[in-house]
């Protein structure tokens, strides 16, 4: 039978429940854990993300920026050392393209919040 003082076990006080869950997050830094956070990294830059915070924004914009920054540099300097100028170029495009990508996704501006509609 379960009596008000074996209720009370089952209760945690607020703090232990707070270290719980900061104990679970920081468990992310092993392999299985470590895999489900980079997942969420991935589907944040490739998919993009319309609920995100502004310096997750800003980081985003930043790699985007060095992504065109590295194909700019491909084209233009080593696209007019080579003998072979196809390859820098096509890598070049290559990190562009991504570099845009990035960038797309961290200006998106996140959806307006629908108006509830009476029926």
């Amino acid at each position: 039978m379960n009596s008000p003082r074996n209720e009370r076990r089952e209760e945690q006080h607020p703090i232990k429940e707070l270290v719980k869950e900061v104990e679970f997050k920081q468990r992310n830094t092993t392999w299985p854990d470590a895999m489900v956070n980079a997942k969420g990294v991935d589907e944040l830059l490739w998919k993009g993300s319309r609920r995100i915070t502004k310096v997750q924004r800003v980081g985003v914009a930043l790699l985007g920026l060095a992504f065109v920054l590295c194909g700019v540099l491909f084209i233009g300097d080593f696209g007019s050392q080579s003998n072979s100028r196809w390859l820098p170029i096509l890598f070049g495009i290559g990190c562009i393209l991504v570099g845009c990508k990035f960038l797309w996704n961290s200006i998106r501006k996140d959806d307006a919040p629908k108006a509830k509609t009476r029926k």
